[in-house]
């Protein structure tokens, strides 16, 4: 939010005279309520307008009182008040003597309730007066920037920059606009002309953030330091630095800038964690614990630490941060759930686990995670009744959360029993419709069915709501490049799905067999063997790397492909001995 300008004092031309200083004094200047309060004797023209200026100043401050804290109906109607008589004071000054510094205030007194309208006139009718004026036009620009008119706000900057090219401020704020719609290209174009020797931190800061938007790091970096070898405080830049280095996955200096930013006051938790992360990415957890212990002792930052070690699988440090909280009065339910998560993936201990999950109580933020926790370590365990029963729980107490129908599919699945698993998901559509999880998995019962054309729908009803969602792309490609139908259409959504996950084999196999189908051998031929090179344990991948080889005349790869097939999966034993046969 733009402040009222600041209280340095207002330059009028004229002096306040030794009779009228002692009149304001016996009336009590700091007590002036309204711009009524009238002096009883005339004043010189000279004389009220400073006047005026002492009475906006008292409007000034008890308007920069009134706009601390809660925003109450009471309050706001006597902010709206202070604001129109403040104006009323403000526009006779302007009147008698038009100043910059007026017209900045005026625009705070509109900007700060959000008069946007009033704010903007006030600015253009100043600029008219002061059109060089740095403040007046970045303000202007900010004007359209919080409605998103981010072309408007280039316009009025770019329009000062043709008339003041070497304003490095207002470059930089035209810059930063640029840098935030991630026009990298044109903030650098913008940049690059100012010379090296007049570039400030800040420009250096800009640079190097076009420069890294456009992947050119080692550019960044070259800023980057020019920034903080001319600025050693600035934080945001030294922070960049680290990440950048940590990009070129240069460890030993970004950890070097990391342990650097900790001796800056009031830095903040976020580059300790960095920090942490780091060290154990250099596998250096015992530095890593060291930084946490010697960090703050606050619930956010340990469950936030603990969790770093958690996901890089250094249990044992994990706990021992974990344990502090055991030495506090109220210990936080999230312990029990992350010592749960210990236990489990440390120790191999589901009942343990167990034993922690029940520690939390149904009033928990917790309690529904570690409802779904405790269902999966039953399931491990065999307990189906028990995790079954956990599962019921959970889909009445959150009816809303996806997991407890999967989990309730999964265990039926798991049991052979596809009409209770299909039961389960029902229901989870009913609750929760159109999820693509459980839209799915119905799609995938169905296929087991043999309804394809359900499948279909519930795929086209996926991607309809997520046209990213890979697997229903491939799964639609595959059955019309299977069917031999719509091949075209097969074939830009099996490629859609590859572009979102390239390395996937099933999707591979999809794109091999799609242009099997076109007739396209050797491009499926390529494909198809990336594909096994995946998922070399799958017996349908061998059996189209068989097929493909077969319609190349390729007879001894076409064999290899089928014996491999029937290895994998000899309940095609007849199938695949029989184009055995035809070779």
């Amino acid at each position: 939010m733009i402040q009222l300008t600041g209280s340095t004092r207002f330059p009028l031309k004229t002096v306040l005279a030794g009779a009228l200083l002692a009149l304001l004094m016996l009336q009590g200047c700091a007590g002036m309520n309204t711009a009524q309060q009238q002096i009883q004797a005339p004043l010189s023209p000279d004389a009220q307008l400073t006047y005026d200026y002492l009475v906006y100043m008292d409007y000034r401050a008890r308007l920069g009182q009134a706009l601390n804290g809660i925003k109450t109906p009471h309050k706001i109607n006597e902010i709206a008040r202070l604001q129109k008589e403040a104006l009323v004071v403000l526009n006779r000054l302007i009147a008698a003597e038009p100043q910059e510094k007026l017209y900045l205030d005026k625009f705070a007194l509109y900007w700060t309730t959000s008069q946007l309208d009033e704010a903007r006139t006030t600015l253009k009718e100043a600029l008219k007066l002061y059109p060089d004026s740095r403040d007046l036009t970045i303000s202007l620009a900010n004007t359209y920037l919080v409605e998103n008119r981010n072309k408007a706000a280039e316009d009025v900057l770019k329009e000062f920059l043709l008339k003041n090219p070497d304003d490095l401020e207002v470059t930089g704020h035209l810059a930063r606009i640029y840098l935030e719609q991630k026009k990298f290209a044109q903030a650098l174009d913008i940049l690059k002309v100012i010379p090296l020797e007049k570039r400030t931190p800040q420009i250096h800061f800009l640079h190097a953030k076009g420069s890294a938007g456009l992947g050119l790091t080692r550019q960044a970096i070259k800023s980057l330091s020019r920034a903080v070898k001319e600025k050693p405080d600035f934080i945001e830049a030294w922070g960049e630095l680290a990440y950048l280095y940590e990009v070129e996955k240069n460890y030993d200096s970004a950890e070097k800038i990391y342990t650097k930013m900790l001796q800056f006051p009031d830095v903040s938790t976020h580059i300790r964690l960095r920090l942490m992360e780091l060290c154990l990415k250099l596998n250096n957890p015992e530095r890593a614990l060291k930084l946490a212990i010697e960090g703050p002792r606050n619930k956010s930052f340990l469950l936030e630490a603990a969790q770093l070690f958690i996901n890089s699988k250094f249990y044992g440090q994990a706990s021992i941060l974990l344990d502090l909280f055991a030495q506090q009065k109220t210990i936080p339910e999230s312990y029990y759930f992350f010592k749960a998560s210990i236990a489990y993936e440390g120790e191999g201990d589901p009942q343990k686990a167990l034993d922690y999950l029940a520690k939390i109580s149904p009033k928990s933020e917790h309690y529904d995670r570690s409802l779904q926790f405790r269902a999966h370590l039953l399931l491990d365990l065999k307990k189906n009744k028990e995790a079954l029963e956990i599962i019921r729980t959970g889909q009445q107490e959150f009816p809303e959360e996806v997991n407890f129908y999967l989990l309730e599919s999964g265990l039926h699945v798991e049991n052979g029993d596809d009409a209770a698993a299909k039961r389960a998901l029902l229901l989870g559509n009913t609750n929760v419709p159109n999820n693509p999880q459980i839209l799915f998995q119905l799609g995938v019962i169905a296929e087991k069915e043999g309804n394809l054309n359900q499948t279909l729908k519930y795929m086209e009803q996926i991607i309809t709501s997520y046209p990213d969602h890979a697997d229903a792309l491939n799964f639609i490609g595959y059955i019309l490049a299977d069917r031999n139908e719509q091949l075209d259409r097969a074939l830009v959504l099996i490629s859609r799905a590859n572009r979102l996950e390239p390395d996937n084999g099933y999707i591979l196999d999809s794109l091999a067999w799609v242009n099997y189908r076109m007739g396209k051998f050797e491009e499926a031929w390529e494909i198809i063997k990336r594909a096994v090179s995946l998922k070399p344990k799958q017996s349908e991948l061998w059996d189209h790397y068989g097929d493909i080889a077969a319609a190349l005349g390729n007879k001894k790869s076409a064999a290899m492909g089928y014996r491999k097939a029937l290895k994998l999966d000899p309940n095609k034993a007849d199938e695949i001995n029989r184009k055995l046969k035809e070779l």
